[in-house]
C-alpha cells in the first residue's frame, strides 16, 4: 500500500534535486543580482539627501529595470524614466491651473495613456498617470518638490540597475534554448513511440487513438513557446560581454525548429487519419488479415519516425555538423532504417484501396508522413540508395499508382495476406 506513494515522493524529489544541480547556480546568481541592484540604488538615493519620504521608488525602479538581458535593462530604464518624467511634468501643469476635483483627475489620467501610446511606452504605460496621480494628491504647493523627488529616484534606480547589468552580466541562454529544441525533439518522439508501442501489442481502442490526436494538435502550440526561447537567447548576447565565450544560435537551429514544425504538422494529419482508422475498423471482421498487418506496418514506421526525430533533435541541441559524430552516426542511421521501412512496406500500402475503403486514407497519410520525415529532418540519401528526385516524386509515383488501381475494378488483390505471393510483411 505504501509503495505507490513512495514512489512518487522518490521521483519528485529526484526531480526536485536535479532542478536545483541544473538551475540551481543561475537561479542563485540572478537573485543576487536582482538584490545588489535594489539595495545598491536605495544607498544611492540617501547618499543624494533623498531621505523624506523614504527612497523606496528608487529601489523598486531599480528592481525592475534589472531584467534577464542587457538590451532590455536599456529598454526599460529609458521607458520608465520617460513615463515617470511625463507624469510628473502633467501633474504640474493641471496643478497649475486647477486644483483635485473628479473631472480633472479623469482629465489627467486620460491625457497621461494618450501620451504614454504615443510615446510607445510599453509596459510602462501605466506609470505615467500613476506618477501623475502621485503628485497631483500632494496639492500644488507641493507638487513641484514631489516631482522632482520622484524624477531623481527613478533616474538613480535606473542607472543603478543598468551598471549591475553592465558590471554583472546576466547569463547567455544559448544552452536554454538548445534544451528546449531538444524537449519539442523528445514530445514529438514520445507521442510516436508511445503509438507504436500500443499498435504493437494489439488493435488499439477509439479512446486511444482519439487521445493521440489530441497529443498531435497540443504539440503544435509548443512550438512558439520553443521559438520564444530562441529569440530570448539571440537577445541575451546583445551587448553581453558573456557572448564571448558562447556559442551563438545558429541559423542551422532556426531551421531545425522549423523542420520539427512542420513534422508536427504532418503528425496531425496522420494520426487524424489513424483515428478515423480506428472508428471505421470498430466492428467489423472483413479484411482482418490486411488491417492486422497495416497496424503492425504503421507500428514499425511510426517506432522508426520517433527514433529519427529524437535523433535529429539531440544532435541541433549538441550543436553537431560532423557526420561522424556519433550524434551524426546515429542521425544517419536512424534515416537509412526509415528509408528502407518504406521501401519495404510500400507494396503493401498501396496493394489494393478499394478492398478497403477505412483503411486507404491511412495508408497515404503513412506514406506522405514518413516522405516529410525523411525531407524535413535529413539530407537525401547519398550513399546506398540513390533518390534522385527526392520522396516528393515518388510520392506523387504513389498517388497515381493508386489512382489507376481504382479505375480497375478487375485487377487481382496486391499486398493482402494470402493473396499473392509476393506479399511482404514488416521486418
Amino acid at each position: 500500500m505504501w509503495r505507490a506513494p513512495a514512489r512518487g515522493v522518490r521521483a519528485r524529489t529526484g526531480d526536485f534535486s536535479r532542478a536545483v544541480r541544473t538551475r540551481g547556480r543561475s537561479a542563485l546568481f540572478r537573485a543576487l543580482r536582482m538584490t545588489g541592484a535594489t539595495v545598491a540604488a536605495f544607498l544611492t538615493a540617501e547618499l543624494v539627501g533623498l531621505h523624506t519620504p523614504p527612497p523606496l521608488i528608487a529601489a523598486l525602479t531599480a528592481l525592475l529595470v534589472v531584467q534577464a538581458t542587457l538590451t532590455s535593462t536599456l529598454v526599460n530604464g529609458v521607458q520608465r524614466v520617460a513615463s515617470v518624467v511625463c507624469g510628473v511634468a502633467l501633474a504640474v501643469l493641471l496643478t497649475g491651473a486647477v486644483g483635485l476635483t473628479w473631472w480633472s483627475l479623469g482629465a489627467l489620467v486620460a491625457v497621461s495613456i494618450l501620451v504614454g501610446q504615443l510615446l510607445r511606452l510599453g509596459p510602462h504605460l501605466v506609470e505615467v498617470p500613476i506618477s501623475a496621480m502621485l503628485v497631483l494628491g500632494v496639492g500644488a504647493s507641493g507638487a513641484e518638490s514631489v516631482g522632482a523627488g520622484r524624477i531623481a529616484e527613478t533616474l538613480i534606480g535606473a542607472a543603478v540597475g543598468i551598471l549591475v547589468n553592465v558590471a554583472f552580466p546576466p547569463a547567455v541562454q544559448t544552452r536554454h534554448a538548445a534544451q528546449a529544441v531538444r524537449r519539442f525533439a523528445e514530445e514529438i518522439a514520445a507521442l510516436l513511440g508511445e503509438a507504436a508501442a500500443l499498435l504493437a501489442a494489439g488493435t488499439v481502442t477509439a479512446e486511444q487513438s482519439t487521445r493521440w490526436l489530441e497529443d498531435a494538435r497540443r504539440l503544435n502550440r509548443h512550438a512558439p513557446r520553443v521559438d520564444r526561447a530562441l529569440a530570448h537567447a539571440e537577445e541575451s548576447r546583445r551587448l553581453n560581454v558573456r557572448a564571448l565565450r558562447a556559442a551563438p544560435i545558429s541559423a542551422r537551429m532556426r531551421a531545425g525548429l522549423d523542420a520539427l514544425e512542420h513534422v508536427s504538422v504532418t503528425l496531425r494529419t496522420l494520426f487524424r487519419a489513424i483515428d478515423d482508422a480506428t472508428h471505421e475498423q470498430t466492428g467489423v471482421r472483413e479484411d482482418a488479415g490486411y488491417a492486422d498487418t497495416i497496424r503492425r506496418t504503421t507500428a514499425s514506421l511510426l517506432e522508426r519516425m520517433g527514433t529519427l526525430v529524437r535523433a535529429f533533435g539531440d544532435q541541433l541541441a549538441s550543436g553537431g555538423t560532423d557526420p561522424g559524430d556519433p550524434d551524426g552516426i546515429r542521425l544517419a542511421g536512424s534515416l537509412k532504417a526509415l528509408r528502407s521501412g518504406r521501401s519495404l512496406v510500400q507494396d503493401v500500402l498501396i496493394g489494393d484501396p478499394r478492398s478497403s475503403t477505412g483503411l486507404w486514407e491511412l495508408n497515404s497519410a503513412l506514406l506522405t508522413a514518413v516522405d516529410r520525415f525523411l525531407d524535413e529532418l535529413g539530407a537525401p540519401a547519398s550513399e546506398g540508395t540513390p533518390e534522385p528526385r527526392g520522396h516528393a516524386f515518388r510520392s506523387r509515383q504513389v498517388a497515381v499508382q493508386t489512382a489507376r488501381r481504382l479505375r480497375q475494378p478487375g485487377r487481382p488483390v496486391e499486398g493482402r495476406p494470402g493473396s499473392s505471393p509476393g506479399t511482404r510483411d514488416v521486418p
